[in-house]
């Protein structure tokens, strides 16, 4: 019985590893367009203190305005230097310049 367990227990964690490297290979973002401009740095170094920086082409326009208003709320409750009116400005810009179109 304690053979079957371990055989068991050693199955689901293949199938744990398996599936957390697919999603970690999905996972992997593509170089960021215009990445040495200031707005692309500024978006990198504002955004990327908590998470990789999502690419532009993954939402459209519309969807970075509200993605953005979401995440200024996060960075408030995380205790972070809220977004100055410019650097707000300069890393829409850039993510609507650069997003999907659908």
């Amino acid at each position: 019985m304690r053979a079957s367990r371990l055989a068991s227990t050693i199955q689901r964690a293949g199938i744990a590893l398996a599936l957390f490297s697919i999603l970690v290979t999905g996972c992997k973002r593509g170089s960021l367009p215009d990445a040495a401009s200031p707005s692309a740095q500024l978006y990198v170094s504002r955004c990327g203190n908590c998470h990789v920086p999502y690419n532009p082409h993954e939402m459209t326009a519309a969807m970075w305005d509200t993605q953005v208003t979401m995440m200024e709320v996060k960075i408030q409750a995380a205790g972070m230097p809220a977004l100055t009116s410019d650097e707000r400005e300069s890393i829409v810009e850039y993510l609507k310049r650069n997003a999907g179109t659908e």
